[in-house]
């Protein structure tokens, strides 16, 4: 494999994570819009995507984007001060989903919670995560690109996680397949709804 290749090949992937990260947001909102309508979300369902988002971005994506940070900062770290904290705010996020994540499992040990609470912590970690995906493809893929070399991108290729999306990969792991399948379901619903 080339280098240049390699380049093609890190961006790629984080980019199609991204996509990735975004169906799953248009999936809660689903889910969001029933509970504001006093419906019953699928809590198996928002489980599902908890444990994900607990899971791949935090060991495989964010720590993907946390070394081509930290070699940009080598290469030019006044260029790199425009993408801000990057680090901190996949801490952030992580938080985020922590309170999602408890959010659910309150409402399923039957834990009262208001209902504007819940609403709040998954409107919140919505709105978290596409601002963050927006700067990240707006001002940190460019940067990145602009300024690491064919060697910064093979290098940083090497040393991250081979590990396969656990259910966006080719084969869904087990505790994914059911969520995989509604998204498979939603999406081609809404193909033939706008066809």
């Amino acid at each position: 494999m080339t280098a240049r290749r390699t380049v093609a090949d890190v961006m790629q992937q984080l980019s199609e994570d991204h996509r990735n990260f975004a169906r799953l947001l248009a999936i809660l909102e689903r889910q969001l819009a029933l509970f504001d309508r006093a419906e019953r979300p699928d809590y198996e369902l928002l489980t599902a995507i908890t444990d994900y988002f607990t899971g791949f971005p935090d060991r495989c994506h964010h720590p993907k984007e946390d070394l081509i940070l930290r070699r940009m900062r080598e290469k030019d770290p006044v260029a790199t001060e425009t993408v801000g904290d990057l680090e901190a705010e996949h801490e952030k996020l992580g938080e985020r989903v922590q309170r999602f994540k408890e959010a659910v499992q309150n409402v399923l040990k039957e834990i009262e919670m208001p209902r504007s609470a819940f609403d709040a912590v998954l409107r919140h970690f919505i709105e978290d995560q596409r601002q963050h995906m927006l700067m990240e493809n707006e001002r940190f893929f460019p940067l990145a690109q602009k300024i690491l070399t064919d060697k910064d991108w093979a290098e940083i290729d090497r040393a991250v996680s081979k590990e396969q999306d656990p259910l966006f990969g080719s084969e869904a792991a087990e505790e994914f397949e059911s969520l995989r399948q509604s998204i498979l379901r939603w999406e081609a619903e809404d193909r033939e709804a706008s066809g």
